[in-house]
């Protein structure tokens, strides 16, 4: 993972994960330990889908680029898919409290998408590599003309 990316989940994850430890804390004293399992197993599921995006993209960005949207839209699909999968299976579950399970997980991916966008404007990220530009393109600083006489302005104002 490159050390960009790791700065950008770091970034994101870190009040995340705070706001996760309130939500839990908060759904514990609101409604009890069925609000403490609902808050955590949301707590945990927002803050792994996103790492796992994060970290995803990361290693496809350094091998293929060229293909760095489309795996973005196939992690996308396949969190859909699994959320999806979760909500099916625990529709009718007594083991956690579902809305605790679910303002969690609103909350939560809040906070991600807010603390994610404000580390990607403080950080200065490259749209192009520097590096990589051929000298041939690189701009050439004009040439400054030597003093003459013609350059230089006279004492009457012109030239």
């Amino acid at each position: 993972m490159q050390a960009i990316d790791a700065r950008l989940l770091r970034g994101a994850a870190v009040p995340t994960a705070v706001a996760g430890a309130i939500a839990v804390v908060l759904c514990t004293v609101l409604v009890g330990s069925k609000g403490l399992i609902g808050a955590l197993l949301g707590s945990v599921i927002v803050l792994a889908f996103f790492s796992v995006t994060i970290i995803v993209i990361s290693k496809v960005a350094q091998k293929q680029p060229e293909m760095l949207l489309g795996y973005a839209m196939l992690t996308y699909l396949g969190k859909v898919v699994f959320l999806a999968l979760l909500m099916i299976v625990f529709k009718h579950t007594t083991l956690f409290h579902f809305r605790s399970f679910g303002f969690t997980m609103l909350g939560l991916t809040l906070v991600w998408l807010a603390a994610e966008t404000r580390a990607v404007l403080k950080t200065k990220i490259f749209y192009a590599d520097p590096s990589a530009i051929p000298d041939s393109l690189k701009p050439v600083a004009p040439a400054r003309p030597e003093s003459t006489a013609e350059s230089e302005p006279s004492p009457l104002g012109g030239r």
